[in-house]
């Protein structure tokens, strides 16, 4: 059990001794924590000795190295012995899980369906804090069995302190808690079981009106990049990551249909394919890839943040976007109209959520799906979601007018003292033909907007 005196990287020593020892084959050097004092020998070798007062302070580091492997041991044959009784309890061998190990531990759990590249990643960060954090904070802790709950505590603490959201500081306390449900020995208590979640502070993307995705369309007609994704999301309620993956394998164009395997959820979707993606799709090159978009595809995977940051473009020409603000974060006049803001504020000074994105594309078209009477089964086998409660809750937001016509209409009489909802005025019956006006149908709407100008 050797004592050592350690430099620090400008070649200066360190104030404090050294032990090293070794424990089943494996060897430590720990800081004991005894401050060296006195003057050492000249030669600076252990072999020689130094004044009274150095001598001194090496007994007190012998002895302190001596408890410290004293207890190493004692707790390595109690470990031993739960490795034993474990053993006569299950017929199986104790196998723990070394904290370092942790993030690839956790990806070779098995699962239903791999997790995405993506995500992967995203969880594999945190896990990497979470070793991290323990390697500075406790490193005598070697083990992921060794973890306590008060580390765990002091863990969760921690990412409060970084200044996550309740969302997020849930989601990693669902991670690390089914991570060691599923890579903890059996028995074993789960650290981070019975700690409770946080409120989420729930801000709801808002849809889009018809007439609001005219003018969004018609500011993407130029840009052949952007818009043949946009009316994909418009037209299917597809995710973002699935409208730039789609392949051609997923079309069908005779019964004009598409299947696709979301990426998600795994689960499999079918999707009529409305004319205006038709008339898209069939103006689309179809080349050597297997995907309808390959340029889109080739940036989704690997920047998935400039198909947004093209979206965001598309949407300010159209008149959604953040209103400009001064230094004191007061809303200034500008020139241009802003229809919608595409970031609502949260309480507590925590980062904007999103309202208005690619995936309200998906919340407009649930909404006006349901809004039209469409059966919820029906809306459920284009979305793809598995309850109907994520549907309601997250998806379904009909504007207050729209919510106030379709329950008046289809109440009883009793309630509404027979009166019928008010009628669409001659405006939004125009706006209405325009909405859903396509090249193919141009004619037809032209004459129904002139016979609505004659009753006028």
């Amino acid at each position: 059990m050797p004592l050592e005196i350690r430099r620090k990287k400008d070649r200066k020593f360190r104030p404090f001794w050294y032990g090293r020892y070794e424990i089943n084959g494996q060897r430590f050097c720990d800081n004991l924590r005894v401050k060296i004092a006195g003057t050492p020998p000249e030669s600076m070798s252990l072999r020689d000795e130094g004044d009274k007062a150095f001598e001194r302070s090496r007994a007190t580091a012998q002895v302190k190295l001596a408890a410290l492997v004293e207890e190493a041991r004692s707790k390595r044959d109690s470990i031993r012995l739960v490795e034993k009784l474990y053993r006569l309890k299950t017929g199986e061998e104790l196998i723990t899980i070394a904290l370092a190990d942790l993030p690839d531990e956790w990806l070779r759990i098995p699962r239903k369906r791999k997790p995405n590249a993506r995500y992967a990643a995203q969880c594999r960060s945190t896990l990497t804090r979470f070793v991290t954090f323990i390697r500075e904070r406790f490193p005598q802790i070697a083990d992921l069995s060794c973890v306590t709950r008060q580390v765990a505590l002091e863990f969760m603490e921690s990412e409060s302190n970084r200044g996550v959201t309740p969302k997020t500081w849930n989601d990693v306390l669902m991670l690390l808690r089914t991570a060691c449900k599923h890579l903890l020995p059996i028995g074993s208590i789960n650290p981070f079981s019975n700690m409770p979640t946080r409120d989420v502070e729930t801000v709801f993307r808002h849809p889009f009106k018809p007439e609001e995705l005219k003018l969004i369309i018609e500011a993407a007609q130029s840009n052949d990049f952007v818009r043949p994704l946009l009316i994909t999301g418009i037209c299917t309620a597809m995710r973002r990551g699935d409208c730039c993956l789609l392949k051609w394998a997923d079309v069908d164009f005779a019964r004009r249909f598409i299947t696709v395997k979301t990426a998600k959820t795994g689960a499999t979707v079918a999707i009529p394919i409305f004319p205006m993606l038709y008339d898209e799709l069939a103006r689309t090159a179809r080349g050597d890839s297997e995907f309808v978009f390959p340029r889109q595809a080739l940036m989704y995977k690997g920047n998935p943040v400039g198909i947004t940051k093209r979206v965001r473009t598309v949407f300010a020409a159209a008149g959604f976007k953040d209103a400009k603000k001064d230094e004191n974060g007061e809303e200034v006049e500008q020139d241009e109209t802003v229809r919608g803001q595409i970031h609502a504020k949260r309480t507590g000074g925590l980062r904007q959520a999103s309202v208005r994105d690619f995936h309200s594309f998906r919340v407009t078209w649930v909404t006006l799906a349901l809004t039209a009477g469409v059966p919820l089964e029906l809306v459920q086998k284009v979305t793809g979601h598995k309850t109907t409660d994520v549907v309601l809750k997250h998806y379904f937001q009909p504007g207050r007018e729209e919510f106030r016509r379709l329950i008046q209409t289809n109440m009883p009489a009793l309630l509404t003292c027979g009166q019928n909802a008010p009628a669409q005025t001659p405006k939004d019956q125009a706006l209405a033909i325009l909405a859903k006006a396509t090249p193919k149908t141009w004619k037809r709407d032209c004459a129904s907007l002139k016979a609505l100008l004659e009753v006028l």
